[in-house]
């Protein structure tokens, strides 16, 4: 079974390409790509229980 991390070339690679002032976790948004805002709920239950 192959993990993400399985091929460290791939890893650092992707490394050097994080940016964290980026909204994407690797790479950056480039001219040429659409980006399309969607409307999704939010499934997180965000009601405090006790029990």
């Amino acid at each position: 079974m192959y993990y993400a991390n399985a091929n460290m070339k791939l890893v650092k690679r992707n490394q050097k390409l994080h940016n964290p002032d980026s909204p994407l976790l690797i790479g950056e948004v480039k001219e040429e790509d659409v980006v399309k805002e969607v409307n999704e709920p939010s499934y997180i239950d965000t009601q405090t229980r006790l029990i």
